[in-house]
């Protein structure tokens, strides 16, 4: 969960550190871009949170197991702890 939670924060910063660079190489040149440029904030947190959401929606539903598999979490067997993972679903 915290990997998709993590990776759907980084998709959303990823537009603001464009954004920023870009601005930042814009300033250099131009002052009065930073005052224009104001206006593409909303833009920047828009694609922002469609990103974080899409990445969240792939991390969620396409990652882990098939659905006729179960998880085993992890267990010590004969002092050695062996680590979680999925197994096929036990047949009645």
């Amino acid at each position: 969960m915290i990997r998709s939670v993590g990776m759907s924060a980084v998709l959303f910063l990823l537009p603001f550190a464009v954004y920023f660079l870009w601005l930042g190489s814009q300033r250099r040149k131009d002052a009065e871009v930073v005052i224009e440029s104001r206006r593409h904030l909303p833009w920047v947190a828009a694609v922002g949170f469609v990103l974080g959401v899409l990445g969240f929606i792939y991390f969620t539903d396409f990652s882990g197991a098939t659905p006729d598999e179960v998880y085993v979490p992890p267990a010590y067997k004969d002092g050695v702890l062996v680590p979680g993972h999925f197994a096929p679903r036990p047949q009645p």
